[in-house]
């Protein structure tokens, strides 16, 4: 008997169906990825995927990796096309884990290549919001614009190991030590103050908005305020926060940056932004921008809960072609049974027993 419901997938299955199939009616083509990247790609780019352990092997004398992102693969392995690709992909990564371990979890993202404008971002920001949907309606997307940070840090005339501990009292919310941090090196107090309002805000987009219109007014930063804004507008959602510690490495991101949290999920499980700097890196003048939801940070969330057969089938000295003669008529009438020589426990199901078929 068919079922054409999918309950009989998994909620990870499910779950990435449905995404393919929006991604599918924004007409995104599927991108699919070779098996193996040469290692140095991801040794090359540590913080891009952000220091996360790659497991290498080696064959025919070539050092491969298994892969740890996606975003880096597609850009090495895609080609400029000459116009605006619109991907999606559905793909294994593989993490050492804490007890040096190997894991394989699953990331489903799209990714967007070629002239990168406003409609673009709006598209991907509304993607965003209808992934994190599909996971649970309960969640929040933050924003973050790494134009601000740097404009803002280079304001400050901050370089080097300087300018890399006032990125992780933003990225921690640390004022306390910024601020002593500012003393120490004779910042300019009116700038100090602007960078500990970035440290600080975490907030609705209108009373950020407030925040950054004060900042503006010591620092430039009115475009980068207008790209936020005008997008937030344009997607019309109040589940989105501003946020600036959420991260991105300055040296890869250029732009927008998003992270998205759902309930129960004590991590990020969707993050993304522009990374035009990356594609810079490969030699490649298009614009670019993109999102993974990590299926394996909702592992947890996604488990499903073991389910019992309708009924069992108890069988002991029958011979086998009765046996499954029997439990093929039980299922044909659309019972999900289970065979089986004893009852399993804490089954409180329907019990059939073999012998009394004879």
């Amino acid at each position: 008997m068919k079922d054409n419901n999918f309950n009989f997938l998994t909620k990870e299955q499910q779950l990435s169906i449905n995404l393919k199939a929006l991604y599918k009616s924004y007409g995104y083509n599927e991108f699919r990825l070779p098996g193996f990247d040469e290692y140095s790609l991801y040794a090359d780019n540590q913080s891009f995927i952000g220091g996360k352990d790659v497991v290498s092997f080696s064959v025919g004398g070539k050092l491969l990796a298994l892969r740890p992102d996606v975003t880096l693969s597609i850009i090495k392995n895609g080609k400029s096309l000459g116009n605006t690709q619109k991907l999606f992909y559905d793909e294994k990564v593989y993490r050492r884990t804490a007890r040096g371990g190997l894991a394989e979890v699953s990331q489903i993202g799209v990714e967007i290549i070629g002239d990168a404008d406003i409609v673009s971002e709006a598209e991907l920001c509304t993607l965003i919001l209808k992934t994190l949907a599909e996971v649970n309606g309960d969640f929040v997307l933050d924003f973050s614009h790494t134009g601000i940070i740097v404009k803002l840090l280079d304001s400050l005339n901050l370089n080097g190991s300087n300018r890399t501990f006032a990125v992780k009292c933003l990225e921690g919310k640390n004022v306390h030590d910024f601020i002593r941090f500012a003393k120490n090196t004779n910042l300019d107090e009116s700038k100090t103050q602007a960078f500990m309002s970035l440290i600080n805000l975490s907030a609705r987009s209108a009373e950020a908005k407030l925040t950054l219109d004060s900042i503006n007014k010591i620092i430039d930063i009115s475009e980068e305020i207008d790209e936020m804004f005008s997008l937030i507008e344009y997607v019309g959602t109040s589940k989105i926060n501003i946020d600036f510690s959420i991260g991105g490495d300055t040296d890869y991101y250029n732009g927008l940056i998003f992270k998205g949290y759902v309930k129960e999920v004590p991590h990020a499980v969707l993050s993304g932004g522009r990374y035009d700097k990356l594609l810079s890196k490969f030699g490649r003048t298009e614009k670019a921008m993109g999102f993974a939801l990590y299926l394996g940070e909702l592992c947890k969330y996604l488990q499903d809960e073991q389910s019992m057969p309708d009924a069992v089938l108890v069988y002991s000295d029958e011979s086998p072609s009765a046996v499954l003669q029997m439990a093929e008529g039980l299922r044909n009438n659309g019972i999900k049974l289970l065979t089986c020589k004893s009852v399993p426990a804490g089954f409180n199901g329907k019990i059939y027993y073999a012998e009394n078929f004879k």
